[in-house]
């Protein structure tokens, strides 16, 4: 093959174990790292990097040449130019470190955690001139990009209210939601607590917490989010009320909804929201994961802006680093610059 040398560290659920879920993978026909790069020419996976055993005869499946639990000799055999890190926050600088011939990773989120400070991780990138792609999904999603180019608000004018729900904490799915409420309505002026923090039960994150919060936006709309309890059931979900009518993705965004204005049933003269007469959007999300690498091998050639930046990503988890301290702080509204 000719395209880049890609090596993959964390070989768990995103990296390859999604593609076992049956009702993903109708929705879904990239729902794992390891299934877009198998399938993307522009890219040569050669390595796998994973201190599990189970992890590694996974790997197997794919008949990826070079596998292990050691970089420096998993790294030295594939000599990469992309590495596609999985493992969370505490020890990604030091990959980058062992990494010379590097050209761009594709890292999940949350980008600082714990012992790792998000910022330092995105500077020695910068200062290596490594591209950074953060695997916010939604922003490779053809639908929604073009939403939050202009079909937004050509279907919805100005938003009015936003209501949303997330779970299994804020750095799981929270920062999904709030990246994904930043694209489509813009920037966030001002969070605000609306009750305490709570430890996130059976969340992925290990002492991840989440808190209803509202997020004031420079357009002057308010978002409102509650947090669920995703033992009950899962709904990541967005719900945005314009002046010209109403757009709601719902089924963790697979289910996107447009309810037009109509003539009221109540009064004469007056206008509602059909919201019995919803308008079905065809959904994209399936091939996002694909987009986003289709885009970041035009970023590593000069060809192309990323479409989910380090700094967008810091830009969000600065949010939800702000919502945590209004919580902390009896529920204060923090200006968020």
């Amino acid at each position: 093959m000719s395209g880049l040398r890609t090596i993959v560290i964390g070989f768990g659920q995103i990296a390859d174990g999604l593609r076992h879920d049956a009702r993903m993978a109708e929705y879904f026909s990239y729902a794992t790292h390891a299934q877009v790069l198998d399938a993307h020419p522009g890219f040569d996976w050669l390595g796998v990097v994973d201190p599990s055993d189970a992890a590694l005869d996974a790997a197997k499946d794919w008949n990826v040449r070079h596998i292990g639990a050691d970089i420096a000799s998993v790294a030295e055999a594939v000599v990469p130019e992309v590495a596609v890190i999985t493992v969370p926050p505490g020890a990604r600088a030091e990959i980058v470190h062992q990494l010379p011939s590097l050209k761009a990773v594709m890292v999940e989120k949350p980008l600082g955690s714990g012992d790792e400070n998000g910022e330092a991780f995105v500077e020695l990138c910068r200062e290596r001139d490594v591209v950074m792609q953060v695997n916010f999904w939604r922003r490779g999603d053809k639908l929604y990009r073009s939403l939050a180019s202009r079909g937004l608000a050509d279907r919805v004018g100005r938003p009015q209210a936003v209501f949303a729900t997330y779970g299994n904490g804020l750095l799981n799915n929270g920062c999904h939601l709030v990246d994904f409420i930043r694209m489509l309505i813009g920037e966030v002026e001002t969070v605000q607590a609306l009750d305490e923090a709570r430890l996130a039960e059976g969340a992925p994150i290990a002492g991840d917490q989440q808190v209803p919060f509202a997020l004031t936006m420079a357009s002057g709309a308010i978002a409102t989010v509650q947090p669920l309890d995703f033992r009950r059931y899962r709904e990541v979900g967005l719900d945005i009320w314009g002046e010209l009518g109403r757009l709601a993705l719902y089924q963790e965004s697979l289910g996107v909804f447009h309810y037009p204005l109509a003539d009221t049933r109540s009064l004469e003269n007056e206008m509602e929201i059909a919201s019995d007469q919803p308008q079905v959007l065809e959904p994209t999300a399936g091939t996002a994961l694909y987009n986003l690498y289709d885009n970041l091998a035009q970023a590593i050639m000069g060809q192309a802006e990323i479409l989910s930046s380090a700094d967008n990503a810091l830009k969000t988890e600065q949010i939800l680093d702000a919502v945590l301290a209004s919580a902390d702080g009896g529920g204060e509204r923090r200006y968020f610059q």
